[in-house]
Order: C-alpha cells, then sequence, then structure tokens
C-alpha cells in the first residue's frame, strides 16, 4: 500500500511494535498499511459513522489483515480500553475536535500522540501545554497543494514557543519558509479584518499584531538560512 504524502508522513511517527489506535479512520489506511509492515502487529481504527468503518473493513479484507484490525463504531476514544494501545493518532480533523477527544480520554497523558490538526493549531497547541503534554517533535508536509503540519506529543514540559514550534526551527524544516508565509498571510488577513470591525476590542488586534511580529522575525532568519 503506497500512503499520501501527508498520511506516510503520520506513519513515520510509529515505533516498530507499537498497538496504535486511528481515530476517525475514514478507509484505515494508516492501520492497514502497519499491518501490512509488521506481520505480528495489532491495530484499532475507530470512526463515528458506519460508512467509513465499512469501508476501512472492506480494504482490509482486500489486504487480507482484516483479522489483525478491530473497528469500532464510536465517539472518539469512547470504547477504547488504555491497556490496548501505545500511540493514539489523531488526524485529519479540527483542534477543536482533538481537545474534545482528548479530554474525555484522560488517560492519553500516558501515551504518545500523533497529531495533525486541519483548524485550531494554536488553541490545540495552548491545551495540551495546559493538560501537561508536550511537543516532542514537528514535520510538515507539502499533499496535493497543502501544506500540512504533524506533532508528535507525549507528556512533560511543553517546549519554548518562538510563533513557530520550536521543533521546525531546530531540524531547519525545508518546508517552514512556506509555511511561515502562509501564517503570515493569514494573521495579516485577521489583522485587516479586526481593523475594520466596529465593534472589536483592541485586545484581539495587539494579540494579532504581537504574533505577526513574531512570525516576522522568525521568517527573516529563516530566509538567511537558504540564502
Amino acid at each position: 500500500m503506497l500512503l499520501s504524502k501527508r498520511l506516510q508522513c503520520i506513519a513515520d511517527y510509529i515505533r516498530p511494535g507499537d498497538r496504535i489506535i486511528d481515530v476517525g479512520t475514514d478507509h484505515a489506511y494508516i492501520p492497514i498499511w502497519l499491518l501490512l509492515k509488521e506481520p505480528g502487529a495489532a491495530a484499532i481504527a475507530t470512526d463515528i459513522r458506519s460508512g467509513p468503518l465499512s469501508r476501512a473493513k472492506a480494504d482490509a479484507e482486500y489486504f487480507g489483515v482484516a483479522d489483525r484490525l478491530t473497528l469500532l463504531q464510536c465517539d472518539g476514544l469512547k470504547l477504547c480500553s488504555p491497556d490496548s494501545v501505545d500511540t493514539v493518532i489523531l488526524a485529519g480533523m479540527g483542534g477543536e475536535t482533538m481537545i474534545s477527544i482528548l479530554e474525555a480520554a484522560p488517560w492519553t497523558i500516558r501515551k504518545r500522540l500523533i497529531l495533525q490538526p486541519q483548524t485550531k493549531q494554536a488553541e490545540l497547541r495552548d491545551w495540551l501545554a495546559a493538560h501537561g503534554y508536550a511537543i516532542k517533535d514537528a514535520s510538515l508536509v507539502h499533499d496535493n497543494g497543502r501544506l500540512y503540519l504533524v506533532w508528535l506529543a507525549e507528556e512533560g514540559k511543553m517546549p519554548p514557543f518562538y510563533g513557530v514550534d520550536e521543533a521546525l526551527l531546530r531540524k531547519r524544516d525545508a518546508l517552514l519558509k512556506p509555511y511561515l508565509e502562509e501564517q503570515i498571510k493569514r494573521l495579516r488577513k485577521q489583522l485587516n479584518g479586526v481593523s475594520h470591525a466596529r465593534h472589536e476590542g483592541e485586545g484581539l488586534g495587539n494579540k494579532l499584531f504581537a504574533e505577526l511580529s513574531e512570525l516576522e522575525t522568525v521568517y527573516r532568519e529563516v530566509k538567511t538560512w537558504q540564502a
């Protein structure tokens, strides 16, 4: 099975021998990939809808791994046992949805988390820091015309944040420059909207301006790496 670049970036964070739960699995591509790669492995895939689980079941049968893939129809991790997993994967959903799933499963603090938030990244990062999680590593991947951010999180103290994840700066991620350009463009658009809002307080504008200044400082540094 060939994974998309986004899914492969997520799968690369799975350690050999890890038992995984893939939440919101859709086709269960990552669990099936793992089961094909490791004949002795087992995996759990959950989804709140029956349709994706039916597709996952058909795919697992096609690739001959259905006997090692457990499919659960549930909201988040509600039917999952903490003893059955080493790594929890939350991908392809908004940061606010991830927060609600993790809040309902506090036992995940003892597990590895592979997170690929589509939206609300700052809110998710703040929540992780406030609840004892640390982003241990981060990667950027370009897939189908879009940049995606992937985090590896575990229990610990959140590392410093400089407008962008410290791990991306440490690794000098090759996609950091276009990622920063996207974030700067987004913040400028938000600031423009705030300046035109009649009833918007100054607090949000000041916060966005500070974030933008920090990102622009990092961006100038990143450009020197590739000069």
